[in-house]
């Protein structure tokens, strides 16, 4: 109360008003808070995080990195690439489609099956949509029928994929395409159940910028 009265009763002093108007239009602006750390606020009243969760998140954003690495390859107009013999894609894809053949599960092997959006224009044949559709059935139907040639599937595993034959330039105007490719027969699809090694046959494999797809799993019969 008496530093109250005193200030009011005290009279202004220019001098010192001037000198406090100076200082304050001088004075640089009050610096930024430092960010907080790692625990901060926003982040301590979020709940805590799933380790499993994090690892998903992690291994989303590598798969998106490596499908986008993907999506920026060169198209190549003459499909004349030729795909690596051997590469991790290739046998994580052969190992979906052990997987497929395993669940009886055709759904599960479509990587490894040469898509219908290249294959239309790749055809030269009438039709070729709906030819594509008669082979994806038929892969359908081999994936249920390799399923089948086993009572049982417990505790079979995927080794490898190997390539055939020694791929093949395969020239438009040669069967029925117009886009060229290359061509392997026979791979092997490798597994092992118990103390044994066993192999599924690959009819017939061909390129699309610089990646291997089935067209025939097993022998085609029109």
């Amino acid at each position: 109360m008496l530093s109250a009265c005193t200030s009011a009763q005290a009279p202004p002093d220019p001098q010192k008003e001037l000198a406090a108007s100076t200082a304050s239009a001088v004075a640089p602006p009050p610096s930024p808070a430092a960010p907080i750390a790692d625990g901060g606020a926003a982040d301590a009243e979020a709940p805590p995080a799933d380790a499993s969760a994090g690892d998903a998140a992690t291994a989303a954003i590598s798969d998106a990195g490596s499908d986008a690495a993907e999506v920026a390859a060169p198209y190549v107009a003459d499909n004349k690439v030729l795909p690596p013999l051997d590469s991790e894609e290739l046998q994580k894809r052969a190992a979906a489609l052990f997987n497929a053949i395993v669940a009886d599960d055709p759904a599960r092997g479509e990587s490894f099956w040469f898509p219908k959006e290249p294959f239309i224009p790749l055809k030269d044949v009438k039709g070729a949509d709906k030819y594509w559709d008669q082979l994806h059935r038929t892969y359908a139907r081999d994936i249920h029928a390799l399923h089948k040639k086993r009572k049982s599937w417990e505790g079979a595993t995927f080794e490898k994929f190997e390539l055939g034959s020694t791929p093949k330039w395969v020239p438009p105007g040669d069967e029925g395409n117009k886009i060229g490719y290359y061509r392997t027969f026979r791979g092997k699809l490798r597994y092992r159940i118990g103390e044994q090694t066993q192999s599924i046959e690959v009819r017939v494999i061909i390129s699309w910028q610089g990646r291997w797809y089935i067209t025939h799993l097993s022998k085609f019969k029109k």
